[in-house]
């Protein structure tokens, strides 16, 4: 007889011996939260097991009817009412976010907000902002269509994919060379930044289209990938794609009715389809995620770069918050010895300003203080209580393009910043830390200048989806600085508090 049981490390579906391998959905109260892969066959009495995911444990709590079902047709495997605990009474499980939304584990293995259970109108804004962009587009020649999960539920049902949370658009470029395809997709930023859109490149060809609330989250987005054919014939369209798939199949576009609203596709859906998922695409399984050779990963990673590494998990840290948190941030001493070093009415750059609580202690010690974050839920918050003598401005430090533009903005203005940097080296990608070094840096400070750095130098557990957690030595620092013709001095090295518990730190500042 089928059946399910759970707890908080996982659950276990008993079904019947000759249920086979496959992707199922799992549902609390009928909403999805996870699709995985039913492992086979078992002896056990008791059960297949499957373990819950890291990111969902913390949700587990309270009574819930814990349905497993299969993603290829929605028929239920196995049903049950069950109890977490840590919850008083009759209340249920709720996988939310702040918003209400509710949260699935997507292709990335993250929670995230999802269409399936939405009832705040987001996927009617998501496709009439989708109709106005291709709309756009068009007019600019730009041939726009359809791709990934977008196209998928297109084709399947004629509407959006219950686990989705976007529209995925790609347009055929002319470039014949990633050089080229790069130049294509800057271009089609600064014109759409010119007509009002948030467009965030999270490559050198892709960008990300954000739209807000009007109290300044985030409410969905729209991603534009940048197609090419390159001089061997081969189709390519970063972050993922690149093999054979001829021009006709894509151009001229055609139309496609998505959930009443009219959008672009290629013109044969299903050669796109097959190209990226396989001859298995009509078969649902939301746990796909794409499997890119190494020689293409790597060509994309060299010539395009990842702008977004860790913004989703800054993202996620603030948007858990309504307001700013009461409360310490946790680095006042050093915000006190940095203002004891400073001239009066300095103009201070905040690099990772956060929530701002920092950035506007400076400010009260009589400055002028520019915060950077790229985390637009971060700067929401901070922007809630921006005092007078504060700007907070979102600013990419993985992004090269963006750190020169602002270097060169400053130089223009004639300013010059001090620069203070709370936790943010440590928690940098290398090649982020080194662009940042080598353009802001060593282009934004003088001979009276300095920018004064807190930096985690001890090793804990290193979590490499947690930024929180890395570390970056005192001897890498100071070797990282003086590639660029910087000087590290050490203030002090000391034990102090931070999110996962007390860490061994260094205060320096680092002059050019």
């Amino acid at each position: 007889m089928s059946s399910v049981t759970a707890s908080r490390l996982g659950l276990r579906v008993r079904v019947p011996a000759e249920q086979p391998a496959e992707t199922v959905d799992v549902l609390f109260d009928g909403h999805r939260v996870w699709s995985t892969k039913l492992p086979g066959h078992t002896r056990s009495p008791f059960g297949r097991r499957l373990w819950w995911p890291e990111a969902l444990r913390p949700y587990l709590r309270g009574r819930t009817t814990l349905t497993v079902r299969r993603s290829a047709d929605d028929e239920v495997l196995a049903s049950g009412d069950v109890r977490f605990g840590g919850a008083d009474g009759d209340a249920r499980v709720s996988v939310t976010d702040t918003q209400g939304r509710w949260l699935a584990m997507n292709k990335w293995n993250r929670l995230g907000p999802v269409l399936d259970g939405s009832e705040n109108g987001v996927r009617d804004r998501l496709l009439t902002n989708g109709r106005k962009l291709a709309d756009l587009m068009e007019s600019w020649g730009y041939p726009i269509y359809m791709v990934g999960g977008s196209l998928l539920g297109a084709m399947r049902n004629g509407g959006m994919l219950p686990h989705d949370d976007d529209i995925d658009f790609a347009f055929l470029s002319d470039a014949r060379t990633d050089l080229e395809a790069g130049q294509v997709s800057y271009e089609l930023q600064r014109k759409l930044a010119a007509e009002g859109y948030t467009a965030i490149c999270l490559s050198l060809a892709q960008l990300q289209v954000t739209f807000f609330t009007d109290d300044g989250e985030t409410d969905h987005y729209i991603d534009i990938f940048t197609g090419y054919h390159t001089e061997d014939g081969l189709y390519n369209q970063p972050f993922a794609l690149r093999g054979e798939l001829p021009r006709e199949t894509l151009v001229p576009v055609s139309t496609m009715r998505i959930d009443g609203v009219d959008l672009p596709a290629p013109a044969q859906p299903e050669a796109w389809l097959e190209f990226a998922y396989g001859p298995s695409w009509r078969i649902p399984d939301p746990s796909f995620v794409f499997v890119s050779p190494r020689s293409t990963r790597r060509r994309f990673d060299n010539h395009f770069g990842v702008f977004n590494r860790q913004r989703v998990y800054w993202e996620k840290h603030y948007e858990k918050y309504s307001t700013r948190p009461d409360g310490p941030a946790g680095g006042e001493r050093q915000v006190d010895q940095f203002l004891s070093l400073l001239p009066e009415g300095a103009f201070v750059v905040d690099l990772g300003s956060g929530d701002g609580r920092l950035t506007e202690r400076i400010a009260a010690g009589g400055h002028e203080v520019l915060g950077l974050d790229y985390s637009y839920e971060a700067l929401r918050l901070a922007n809630q209580t921006r005092p007078d003598g504060v700007e907070y401005r979102y600013c990419n430090f993985n992004d090269r393009h963006a750190l020169l533009r602002l270097t060169l903005d400053l130089v223009a203005q004639g300013r010059q910043p001090y620069f203070f940097a709370h936790h943010l080296l440590h928690e940098m990608p290398e090649l982020g830390r080194a662009d940042l070094f080598q353009t802001l840096l060593y282009g934004g400070l003088d001979e009276q200048t300095f920018c004064f750095a807190t930096v985690c130098t001890d090793r804990p557990l290193r979590d490499p989806q947690d930024p929180e957690t890395w570390a970056l030595s005192a001897a890498k620092l100071r070797s990282e600085s003086r590639r660029f013709k910087l000087g590290l001095h050490t203030i002090e090295s000391s034990d102090q508090p931070t999110s996962v518990g007390d860490r061994r730190a260094l205060t320096t500042l680092i002059w050019r």
